[in-house]
């Protein structure tokens, strides 16, 4: 299964520079990440986070129901959720990239990974109601 969300950083982490903040989450996702099977991606700028998260799906709504209530995330809204015929980042306990970050040619790789690295940067950019307009987006107004 795969969910898309957004969040926002919340009002308690903003002693920390956005970088600080960002390597503590993929210290703690990485390894929560490994020992629950999932993968992902992380996108964040402007004090906004996107990631998906792909992996068995009682795991990942366990997940998302964690980062719901981690007091690092405020306004955090599932954009998507669906069964994935595969993952798009199957070799990545969590990517990161900021919204400025050059794309590496190995992420783009996987079942719909670009498109869904482009997605993440939209909704990073332009905030939830940019992602009606990706092909993820189009997917969940369609189902």
């Amino acid at each position: 299964m795969r969910i898309i969300y957004t969040s926002r950083r919340a009002a308690g982490t903003m002693h920390l520079e956005e970088e600080a903040l960002v390597e503590q989450i993929l210290g703690v996702s990485r390894t929560k990440n490994a020992i629950w099977r999932l993968s992902g991606l992380l996108v964040s700028g402007n004090g906004r986070f996107a990631q998906t998260l792909e992996g068995p799906p009682d795991m990942v709504t366990d997940m998302f129901d964690l980062i719901r209530q981690d007091e690092r995330h405020h306004d955090v809204r599932l954009l998507h959720q669906a069964p994935s015929p595969a993952r798009c980042f199957a070799t990545w306990t969590m990517a990161y990239l900021s919204d400025l970050d050059l794309i590496p040619p190995e992420m783009g790789k996987g079942h719909d990974a670009m498109a869904l690295v482009q997605t993440l940067r939209g909704v990073v950019r332009g905030g939830p109601a940019a992602f009606a307009g990706t092909p993820f987006g189009a997917m969940a107004q369609a189902a």
